[in-house]
């Protein structure tokens, strides 16, 4: 068990992440599972909510940089923190970075950080900054220093792989397996993608309808979503908007989403099953 908890605040800030969700996401984790695997790992922040979610723990990505990134927080922290600590707020420095102009994967990983805390929203693309307080890409180096120590203790014993789903979920199936699956939105989450292959949802629902495990799925509020999971128990959950907010006040405060199960999640959320930690 990690003794530094600063891992719950996780790593970085990703892409369609569930910080937001991640405490009604885990009381409907089932407590006897064997395994705990994430499909599509992207910021781990559901892996990060707990110590242990199992004896055996699964991280995978299809996106290599994460996957690079946990792995050398995993292995080499010293050299992760030697590596970034001198490491500046700068405009110059981040579209040198976006260049991608490392040597060894230790450089790959600090450079995929820097851009990622940097950038607006972590879209790893657009460079930020705050107008009226300390943060954006000046954010402070010394509490980035200590979370990677908590990181680095709380990946210990999980695997970290690198694979298409499909094959992922059949090599680690069993009656014991949970599956939390977070994949790429019918309908977007309002930021462009890393992947310029679109996601194949039909696939994903045929891999886990026969499946021995169990299932856990975050996906939009969409009419094909509900079309493709009917067969499944549905509950429907809403978050903050975030930045979509802040950009457009325009936009709707919350944005609607569904957790979809092959297991009575709507019981489980009605006897107020908890297993959920404090954070």
């Amino acid at each position: 068990m990690s003794k530094n908890n600063n891992f719950k605040n996780g790593l970085i800030a990703w892409i369609g992440g569930k910080k937001l969700l991640r405490k009604t996401i885990a009381p409907l984790i089932p407590k006897d599972i064997k395994s705990y695997i994430e499909p599509f790992g992207g910021g781990a922040w559901v892996l990060f909510y707990k110590d242990k979610w199992a004896e055996h723990e699964v991280y995978n990505d299809l996106d290599g940089r994460l996957v690079n990134l946990f792995r050398i927080v995993k292995y080499h922290p010293k050299a992760f923190k030697d590596e970034i600590k001198y490491l500046l707020g700068s405009r110059e420095m981040f579209f040198q970075f976006l260049k991608g102009q490392f040597i060894t994967d230790i450089q790959r990983a600090v450079q995929f950080f820097f851009i990622v805390t940097r950038s607006f929203g972590g879209n790893c693309r657009t460079f930020g900054v705050a107008k009226r307080k300390q943060g954006g890409a000046c954010r402070s180096q010394y509490t980035v220093l200590d979370k990677i120590d908590g990181i680095h203790e709380r990946l210990d014993t999980v695997l970290i792989e690198n694979r298409d789903f499909e094959t992922l979920i059949k090599q680690y199936d069993h009656e014991g397996a949970f599956f939390y699956c977070d994949p790429p939105y019918s309908s977007g989450t309002g930021y462009e993608t890393s992947s310029t292959k679109e996601f194949e949802h039909e696939r994903l629902r045929d891999v886990l309808k026969n499946i021995k495990g169990r299932f856990l799925l975050s996906y939009d509020d969409s009419p094909k979503i509900r079309e493709l999971y009917k067969d499944f128990e549905i509950i429907e959950v809403s978050r903050y908007n975030g930045i979509n907010h802040r950009l457009d006040a325009n936009v709707n405060k919350t944005y609607k989403e569904l957790l979809i199960a092959n297991y009575p999640i709507k019981r489980m959320r009605a006897e107020g099953n908890s297993d959920s930690v404090p954070v």
